[in-house]
């Protein structure tokens, strides 16, 4: 009857420990959004590696998040950031106790521990990384990916820090502009009338070029 009794309590335990195993899953995929974000804001730097070198108050270096975090994250593999974190966790549960008899022939305790992911540990050094409050972090991992506020809170957060994302600098050259100068990018936009007077062009090729501009928005850009 003992003997049920302490494999029910395993199965109860192991059923904990998947529990908290799923629970890491949401905060996770929020932290992947912070990660892909500042992926998306270009800085030349090779992110994995300042990541991992990131110092995190109360932390040692030996204990940081290792690169392949990042990596699994920016990828937005919740399953690889989770077995990451798995692997170096010094974060254990005990799933179930026994006695036995050590080499002494003393009477030992031994448990039964399984690595829990150390979302804490996470959680400080993205935002060491990132440059932005801990407790904001935390505050927005607990939203969920899904919640309308969180793509827009972590946009907003890293435009601050960062910018906005290289592919909107380059959809907007105004950004690029300095005084005085024509902003980066810019070109020659003329009519498909303006065109082909500029050029001289005969009737049946001003009818040709009236064609493409339907199909298409043409711009003359300079060179250099």
């Amino acid at each position: 009857m003992a003997t049920a009794t302490k494999d029910e309590l395993r199965r109860e335990r192991l059923r904990e420990y998947d529990a908290a195993l799923t629970a890491a899953r949401a905060p996770l995929a929020v932290l992947a959004l912070f990660a892909r974000g500042r992926e998306a804001r270009d800085s030349g730097q090779l992110l994995e590696e300042a990541f991992a070198a990131t110092e995190v108050a109360g932390v040692d270096a030996a204990d940081a998040l290792p690169a392949a975090v990042w990596v699994a994250l920016r990828q937005d593999d919740v399953d690889a950031a989770l077995e990451q974190l798995l692997r170096t966790s010094r974060s254990e549960f005990v799933l179930a106790a026994h006695e036995e008899l050590d080499a002494g022939y003393r009477l030992t305790k031994v448990e039964e521990r399984r690595p829990l992911p150390d979302l804490d540990l996470l959680v400080g050094q993205l935002a060491a990384f990132l440059a932005v409050p801990r407790d904001v972090v935390a505050i927005i991992s607990g939203w969920g990916a899904d919640d309308p506020r969180t793509i827009a809170e972590i946009d907003t957060l890293l435009e601050q820090r960062f910018g906005p994302p290289a592919a909107s600098r380059a959809a907007d050259p105004r950004r690029e502009a300095g005084p005085g100068r024509a902003p980066a990018g810019a070109g020659l936009r003329l009519s498909s009338a303006e065109f082909g007077a500029l050029l001289n062009l005969a009737p049946e090729q001003r009818a040709v070029l009236a064609t493409l501009v339907r199909q298409a928005a043409i711009t003359i850009e300079a060179e250099g």
